[in-house]
């Protein structure tokens, strides 16, 4: 069952009669607004695993940023990721055909070349991955403020929180 809650945080609020949507089960809407998230564990096609999958791998979500800016050959994917392996890079752009992420177009001409570009459902990672450098950045400095406070803490009085 769904309910819904009329809430006057403000008059503009009110006016406008926003609701919050709240479920019996206590499914937050924002975090599951449909049934492909409401499982009670990791489900193949819950759309959260999806996108997980979709960039789990090392060096996937660098080979996915390079890509983001337009296709490029092996060769400069390689120049650009200069510590990534030729087999490694190799796996990850095949992984992420496999996904559905990227294409490979073979240019005319000789040698051979090859190209690589996101598909639409690989530019479309870009929100994600732009949220989770904020993600990361964010928990970067909630552990160095942890490290701080700890180690103030072991300082007795004179530690930062006195300060």
């Amino acid at each position: 069952m769904i309910a819904f809650e009329v809430h006057d945080h403000s008059q503009a609020d009110a006016e406008m009669g926003h609701q919050r949507e709240s479920h019996a089960d206590g499914w937050d809407p924002e975090l599951v607004p449909d049934a492909g998230g409401r499982t009670r564990r990791p489900e193949p096609d819950c759309p959260v695993e999806l996108a997980l999958a979709a960039v789990s791998g090392r060096w996937t979500t660098l080979v996915l940023r390079e890509l983001m800016g337009g296709p490029l050959s092996f060769g400069a994917l390689s120049a650009r990721l200069p510590e990534i392996s030729p087999k490694v890079l190799t796996e990850r752009l095949r992984t992420l055909e496999g996904r559905g992420l990227a294409v490979r177009e073979r240019l005319p001409g000789f040698p051979v070349r090859t190209r690589y570009g996101l598909t639409a459902a690989g530019a479309a990672l870009r929100p994600l991955l732009v949220e989770l450098y904020r993600t990361g950045v964010e928990l970067a400095r909630a552990g160095a403020n942890t490290e701080t406070e700890r180690a103030g803490a072991g300082r007795g009085s004179g530690g930062a929180a006195a300060q």
